[in-house]
């Protein structure tokens, strides 16, 4: 499940079915007068941003520019940059041998994120909460995203820059 907190910037928490934090995607640098600018001017920033697990150690950094978004993961020390492109109505996100798509939806419900064989391994949807989660969650439209079982944590820090790409600057 997905939280989005108020913040002049992306501020998106991550919990598991039974209400508890797994993690946080936020800013690297809050400062207290971007809650005063408009966003046009707030694009004029360096958007960093960082993955947190449950403990707030931070599992990696993401640098988000117009070309794309570079990665550099905490625990290797090692660095990827994942180029996004539009081909019709598909967004492309590329890293070197590996491509992820995500099909362009009207509302913005459902996001399937396809690998290289169009083979869905990720997926956002808002509205389709189970109900037996209501206990902890009290927004039916809370975003669930569900990953494959055969993905490797590298796969879910990118999936999850990825979507910090597209929830930057959305109404949160």
């Amino acid at each position: 499940m997905i939280a989005f907190l108020p913040a002049p910037s992306l501020r998106m928490v991550l919990f598991d079915p039974e209400g508890r934090q797994v993690g946080e995607i936020r800013d690297m640098k809050m400062w207290k007068f971007r809650w005063f600018l408009p966003y046009f001017l707030d694009r004029l920033f360096p958007r960093r941003l960082g993955i947190y697990d449950h403990n707030d150690n931070l599992e990696a950094s993401i640098l988000i520019d117009k070309k794309g978004v570079d990665i550099s993961f905490a625990k290797d020390s090692c660095k990827e940059t994942i180029i996004n492109k539009k081909d019709g109505s598909k967004l492309v996100y590329e890293n070197g041998c590996d491509r992820y798509s995500i099909s362009r939806t009207f509302f913005h419900t459902d996001f399937q994120v396809l690998d290289e064989k169009s083979n869905r391994i990720a997926r956002l949807r808002k509205g389709w909460m189970p109900l037996e989660w209501g206990q902890q969650f009290r927004d039916p439209n809370t975003p669930v995203l569900s990953f494959d079982e055969d993905l490797t944590s590298k796969e879910k820090l990118r999936i999850y820059a990825i979507f910090a790409t597209l929830f930057l600057y959305r109404n949160h």
